[in-house]
């Protein structure tokens, strides 16, 4: 799970990203900022049309050949199979079948649907296949699409057993010990375990049992579209800028990037910005690691393969590795006036220094103070 932690003196804010990939895991977390276009549940009725239109834009000869190293891959199983009486045939064989993913797809009126033209919404599917392959996929060697369809959780997340349900109970106040990453995209957090289930309209079901989205594919792949449309918003951020923005948005051209955003770096909707949401804080901005680099580039190296197969005509200036973009924490999209510097309250308070959402935005010796008159600063 990778996650960006706002501070201020007077309240934490913490912004969970929730895809990770196998193995990866960090401590806890806290809920994410609400979302105001979070994806909607399609009905019954719904879903036999969305399945029909996916079937169109997402053929199984594609599927075939985007999936052939690891739909039958005897290592693409769960270590804690046997405890959560998971099927002993690879994972690509009962979980990540074709008629699951369309039908986790199908979940999520949106996904795929909002594009101005057919390339766009083929041109969602095969960006959250690069991501899936990246996340999750086996990455087999000389397997130019990353394999996707491998894993399901972070592998030694949970022991032998799988949630701890005796450790955490039915609350959602375990973060750590039963909420780790299930699901294509690593579903993580408990928090999105409440809201995934709260648009799903069961509830806490997937908090008291967060292992649905491991023994259920439909619902541990709708998880992961449903936080593919899922932008991070923050209270202290004008009406219409994300904290972060979804996937979704980026890629139908719902996101437009504001002066902050350019001056980070982040100019247009591309891959690039999606990576950014994703794990911007380990693969793009001054704080990348080199690990985080080459998983950059190979979600570009997934995309590019797998459009070839789908048809797709990648618009210019979209195959980006987000170099040269500061991520989302490091770099705001938007700095609120009433959050500023200063060596102490009154300090803050009385002039018009940098605006800032954390103290690394700060001078040395100063610190980001929030919920400041404005009075100060210029309109």
């Amino acid at each position: 799970m990778k996650c960006s932690i706002v501070k201020r003196k007077w309240m934490v804010v913490t912004l969970c990203i929730l895809f990770c990939g196998v193995g990866c895991g960090s401590p806890g977390s806290t809920a994410p900022a609400a979302s105001e276009d979070d994806f909607d549940v399609a009905t019954a009725a719904e879903q036999q049309t969305r399945d029909a239109a996916l079937r169109l834009l997402f053929t199984e000869d594609m599927y075939n050949t985007i999936t052939a190293e690891s739909r039958d891959n005897p290592n693409c199983k769960e270590a804690n199979r046997v405890a959560l009486g998971l099927s002993e045939l690879p994972n690509g064989q009962w979980y990540y079948t074709y008629d699951n993913l369309i039908a986790g797809m199908a979940e999520m009126e949106e996904f795929a649907s909002e594009g101005a033209d057919e390339n766009t919404n083929k041109l969602e599917i095969a960006a959250f296949l690069a991501n899936i392959a990246q996340e999750t996929g086996g990455k087999m060697p000389d397997d130019p699409y990353g394999s996707p369809g491998c894993f399901i959780q972070e592998r030694d997340a949970y022991g032998s057993t799988g949630y701890n349900s005796a450790a955490c109970g039915v609350s959602y106040t375990c973060s750590a010990a039963g909420y780790g990453g299930r699901g294509p995209h690593q579903l993580s957090w408990d928090s999105n375990y409440l809201h995934f289930g709260e648009a799903m309209g069961v509830g806490l079901q997937y908090v008291t049992d967060p292992d649905i989205l491991t023994k259920d594919p439909e619902i541990g792949i709708a998880g992961s579209i449903w936080f593919w449309g899922h932008a991070e918003l923050n209270d202290d951020w004008p009406a219409g800028i994300p904290y972060k923005p979804s996937a979704h948005n980026v890629i139908i051209g719902q996101w437009t990037p504001t002066d902050d955003d350019e001056s980070c770096g982040r100019t247009t909707a591309n891959l690039g910005v999606i990576t950014n949401i994703i794990n911007g804080g380990l693969e793009c901005g001054t704080r990348a690691t080199a690990e985080g680099r080459t998983n950059a580039a190979n979600r570009v190296r997934f995309f590019e393969a797998i459009t070839a197969v789908m048809g797709v005509t990648i618009p210019e200036s979209w195959a980006d590795d987000c170099e040269g973009q500061q991520d989302f924490e490091e770099c705001p999209s938007y700095r609120s006036p009433t959050s500023r510097c200063g060596a102490g309250w009154k300090d803050a308070q009385s002039k018009c220094g940098t605006y800032c959402i954390g103290d690394s935005h700060c001078p040395t010796g100063e610190t980001c103070f929030g919920s400041l008159e404005i009075s100060p600063c210029p309109e």
